[in-house]
């Protein structure tokens, strides 16, 4: 089969298509004839190497993590899903050394980790919506306890996580504020989001009071001013990964992170708040949920651009550049 594989860490230029084995399925596997994959953000930080630190892998490696596709394949424990079924879902590619993940003709996935493709998108579609969908529903209903009236705030609400986050909020029956730069301020409306901020040259903390949530796609730079904006018992969901040379791994650049963010901040701003770090997981029951969404017309994906898969480092510069709107798709199969 064709996969876009990389030797060694490094830029887009160390993707390179090739002919590799297709994937073996074990008793719990589904083998899925990928139709088309997402570049998500995860992606090239991978690619690069800034999260060497946490995983030490053996090369070579294919990364990506979202697939859409249909089922040519399946284990002898699996019950969910026959050949020919049309799925959709989230691969977390690591195992033990390896990194196996979605840029590829072929993918073995966990059944778990898939859910049925919703009929009314097209495989470009649904291969925007799995990690960060899921990202978005794990953060605000697991991590950040949202309930319907209260309120919530998403930074880089126009990104793929942002996205999804601000459209689940509104399905729950939260009011939301959202932040994203000019170009987007109609997008973020168009979202359902009830108050939108320009961050290129509004302060949230002059605009806001009271939240019950806030959800950070940025990083730490928006932390002490997303304290401003919670309330007392407010929640802090932040996706932040850790910063590459940390050997001692994520929760410790955490700790420091929050430390640092709270000494600067002073006591009486971070009492009583909490903060919460997330991974989204590659769980097909969740997506179930997220299906309900769609299908009721709650929920939608975005897609700035579809790439083939031969033009897979273009998609990767795209995305390293930010301000992507929505989702970045690679058409693989016919």
């Amino acid at each position: 089969m064709k996969a876009v594989i990389a030797e060694r860490y490094g830029g887009p230029e160390v993707l390179e298509l090739a002919d590799v084995p297709i994937p073996q399925v074990g008793p719990n596997g589904v083998r899925v004839q990928v139709h088309a994959t997402s570049v998500n953000p995860v992606d090239w930080k991978l690619r690069r190497g800034l999260l060497s630190a946490l995983w030490d892998l053996r090369f070579p490696v294919i990364w990506g993590c979202d697939i859409s596709g249909v089922v040519e394949q399946v284990g002898s424990a699996v019950t969910l899903f026959k050949p020919g079924d049309a799925v959709y879902g989230f691969k977390h590619g690591k195992v033990a050394k390896t990194y196996r993940g979605t840029y590829a003709e072929y993918v073995v996935v966990p059944e778990s980790a898939l859910a049925r493709k919703p009929q009314g998108l097209s495989h470009e579609e649904a291969a925007a919506i799995p990690m960060a969908a899921l990202t978005a529903w794990q953060a605000l209903l697991g991590q950040g306890r949202l309930r319907p009236g209260q309120r919530v705030l998403v930074h880089a609400a126009a990104g793929g996580v942002g996205g999804f986050a601000v459209q689940i909020a509104k399905a729950v029956g939260a009011h939301v504020a959202a932040t994203a730069g000019a170009r987007n301020q109609e997008f973020l409306r168009q979202l359902g989001a009830d108050v939108a901020i320009d961050y290129t040259r509004e302060r949230i903390e002059e605009k806001l009071s009271g939240y019950d949530v806030v959800l950070d796609c940025v990083g730490r730079s928006v932390w002490a001013a997303s304290l401003h904006v919670l309330k007392r018992g407010g929640r802090l969901v932040t996706l932040l990964p850790p910063i590459p040379g940390q050997p001692a791994g994520k929760l410790r650049f955490f700790a420091t992170a929050i430390l640092g963010v709270m000494s600067g901040a002073g006591s009486a701003l971070v009492q009583g708040k909490r903060f919460n770090l997330v991974q989204g997981k590659p769980r097909g029951g969740d997506l179930e949920k997220i299906n309900a969404l769609i299908e009721a017309g709650k929920l939608r994906p975005e897609i700035e651009k579809v790439f083939s898969l031969e033009q897979i480092a273009d998609a990767h510069r795209l995305s390293e550049q930010g301000h992507v709107r929505g989702k970045l798709v690679v058409r693989i199969g016919a």
